[in-house]
């Protein structure tokens, strides 16, 4: 089966778990706590998701797993990143996902499909929250300006947009080759950039220690 496929009906079944409550979910402390609560309704009807869409559901993965749910279309195994997008106005979402290293190794060796599922919530009244959207989406077909590699030790992927906001431009056509053309270079360049800022903070510990260990500037090392 296509991928765009088997997006349309993870999606299709996904809406129909929380179809039933139109008049919102119960709000929570903060926006952590809501998308725990909407990713454990998944997780609880999550085989009878997968048989109703015509997958054969795995089991829960480990922790250290880029992907929170599993199915298996024939002999591919397809992970399922769970994402929740606090849609009211000031909220910050980081669209944190996974390390260079674990996305990479997914695709390639493991030959799996990494897919995206984004439940765009929203609060209403009587303190409660409503979803306004889901969007399955394989991470490798969105648009390639969308990925931001950050931090100084394994290189964690992030997204700018959410996939709501760029679903008309995914490239559902987009082969992995095409896709490793452009990341392993994003990738590359982050790492060359993460090289010489260690450089930098190298060389400034260097001379900390000749002029005795005083005169710490913190932001030169941060």
């Amino acid at each position: 089966m296509g991928i765009r496929e088997i997006c349309r009906l993870l999606a299709e079944q996904l809406i129909s778990v929380f179809s039933a409550t139109p008049a919102g979910l119960p709000e929570r402390e903060d926006s952590r706590a809501f998308g725990a609560m909407i990713e454990e309704r998944i997780m609880e009807t999550w085989t009878q998701v997968c048989e109703n869409a015509g997958f054969l559901p795995l089991p829960r993965p480990g922790r250290r797993t880029i992907y929170d749910l599993a199915l298996a279309d024939g002999s591919q195994v397809v992970g399922v990143d769970i994402k929740t997008k606090d849609l009211d106005v000031g909220i910050y979402s980081d669209g944190g996902i996974c390390s260079v290293a674990n996305l990479l190794s997914f695709l390639s060796t493991k030959q799996g499909i990494f897919l995206i599922a984004e439940f765009g919530h929203k609060a209403t009244t009587r303190r409660r929250r409503r979803i306004e959207y889901i969007r399955v989406a394989p991470l490798a077909m969105l648009p390639q300006d969308v990925y931001r590699i950050e931090n100084l030790g394994t290189g964690q992927i992030r997204l700018d947009p959410t996939i709501h906001e760029v679903w008309d431009e995914i490239d559902w056509d987009r082969s992995l080759n095409e896709f490793y053309e452009n990341f392993v270079e994003k990738a590359i360049a982050h790492y060359q950039r993460v090289t010489a800022k260690a450089d930098q903070r190298i060389a400034y510990l260097k001379e900390f220690q000749r002029n005795g260990y005083t005169r710490f500037n913190s932001r030169m090392i941060s």
